[in-house]
């Protein structure tokens, strides 16, 4: 399976339309989480997928508040993963909490970033129950390589 769900001409207008980027992350968002809450793992990989990418490019664009964006980063990641385990893709599902903890690593050396905030999300990613179950079954930083990559 291949994580990637944003086409490039779309995840280009998000990048420089913000408003329609948050927009868009609210209604992917939602729409994940209203299928998750159904059970309806195959509907909801596409928008937690949408949402996931989404609020990475408004950790990118920094035209919204920090803090916001890395709570939304990690919220459509933890949908992204629950959603692929619901339809027993648990190597992707490793592969999305790899790619997060490595955005909250890269943002760690940005300058003006609240470094306990980017922590603490760091901490729930690397003891998450999801990854502490799925670490058993497989290595993620093995020297397998993500098809999806996070900016």
């Amino acid at each position: 399976m291949k994580l990637s769900f944003l086409c490039d001409m779309h995840r280009q207008q998000l990048e420089s339309k913000t408003a329609q980027a948050i927009r868009f992350w609210q209604d992917s968002f939602d729409a994940a989480k209203f299928f998750n809450e159904q059970f309806l793992w195959t509907d909801a990989v596409p928008h937690a997928g949408c949402a996931f990418e989404t609020s990475e490019i408004l950790i990118t664009n920094k035209e919204i508040d920090t803090a916001v964006a890395y709570e939304w980063f990690f919220s459509s990641a933890k949908l992204l993963v629950d959603a692929l385990e619901g339809v027993g893709h648990k190597h992707e599902a490793t592969q999305v909490i790899g790619l997060a903890i490595s955005r909250f690593d890269r943002e760690l050396i940005v300058a003006d970033t609240d470094k306990t905030l980017i922590l603490d999300y760091l901490l729930k990613l690397h003891w998450s129950e999801n990854f502490s179950e799925v670490q058993k079954e497989s290595n993620v930083f093995s020297n397998d390589s993500f098809v999806m990559s996070v900016h």
